[in-house]
């Protein structure tokens, strides 16, 4: 049996797609770090109703699930008898234009190693490994720019940013498509905040709601500065009350992955990460026009 897989992304829009088969049914799943476990499709998959079952979307929002007991394999990589948890993803098929299975969460990948990299487009699963990560990355290794300690909130791995100095608990979700922060923040930041607008963005619940947006500089990810990122600022309340964990003050989401290779080794409770050598290329757009953006759509003020 395979003890390791490397998968190709597919990128739509700005999520992150792997192949894999759940019961027999083959597709794409979105890797998405934020939700708990597997959430897979209401469309493609039947559950039984559990009301002690909830997840979380972006916004903050509460939404009942219902649960099964499923098998699982991505890349030869097999999962047994897991559970996983059954939501309509309707809106998300609508909005990509793409058959979507489902959602991979953090806890799917417990005693793994997933390593993400955006400038190769593949995803490397090394299961059930209790070494360290240069075995795992094999001839491409070379000593990480920064090795980032995280902890738990729900499923979901956090650690600790700077944002002008200032230290802040930011969650890593490779669902996002923007950065989050609280919008307790925001006066705080507004100093280093650019391209500042009201979105109107939709979560997991497919739920609308109104936010400010803006470029979030002066981010710091270990000793490394980010260039900077798109970032709403939203209620966290429901989310940090809801999840077990310290409370977040924010959400890191693909800008983050297109300026770093990040492994996370959830052994070992650590990220490690490398900047992309052509993270310099990517545009990172300070204007003040309307613009648009796959999860919503830009109001200027």
């Amino acid at each position: 049996m395979a003890d390791k897989a490397r998968l190709p992304i597919k990128l739509v829009d700005k999520l992150i797609l792997i192949e894999g088969t759940v019961d027999d049914q083959t597709g794409y799943f979105v890797l998405d770090l934020g939700v708990s476990d597997l959430v897979l499709n209401s469309r493609y998959f039947e559950g039984i109703k559990n009301k002690t079952a909830d997840a979380f979307g972006v916004n903050g929002t509460l939404t009942s699930l219902e649960t099964k007991w499923i098998s699982a394999e991505f890349g030869g990589l097999q999962w047994k008898r897991r559970v996983a948890h059954i939501l309509s993803l309707k809106h998300l098929e609508k909005s990509k234009g793409e058959k979507i299975l489902g959602l991979i969460g953090g806890r799917f990948f417990k005693k793994c190693q997933l390593l993400i990299d955006l400038r190769l487009m593949e995803v490397e699963i090394q299961k059930d490994s209790d070494g360290p990560a240069a075995p795992f990355l094999g001839k491409t290794y070379t000593e990480p720019a920064a090795i980032l300690p995280f902890k738990y909130k729900g499923g979901m791995p956090w650690i600790e940013v700077r944002i002008a100095s200032v230290a802040f608990k930011f969650g890593l979700d490779t669902a996002s498509e923007y950065s989050l922060m609280h919008e307790k923040w925001l006066p705080f930041v507004e100093a280093v905040l650019f391209n500042r607008r009201t979105v109107v963005s939709r979560g997991i619940s497919a739920t609308k709601k109104t936010v400010t947006s803006g470029k979030l500089g002066s981010l710091k990810v270990g000793s490394l500065s980010c260039y900077p990122m798109s970032t709403l600022f939203t209620d966290m309340g429901t989310i940090n009350r809801n999840l077990a964990g310290a409370n977040l003050d924010g959400l890191l989401g693909f800008d983050l992955l297109r300026q770093f290779k990040v492994l996370i080794d959830y052994d070992r409770k650590e990220i490690q990460i490398w900047r992309h050598s052509n993270a310099k290329d990517y545009p990172i757009l300070i204007t003040f026009g309307p613009q648009r953006d796959s999860l919503g759509f830009l109001i200027r003020e």
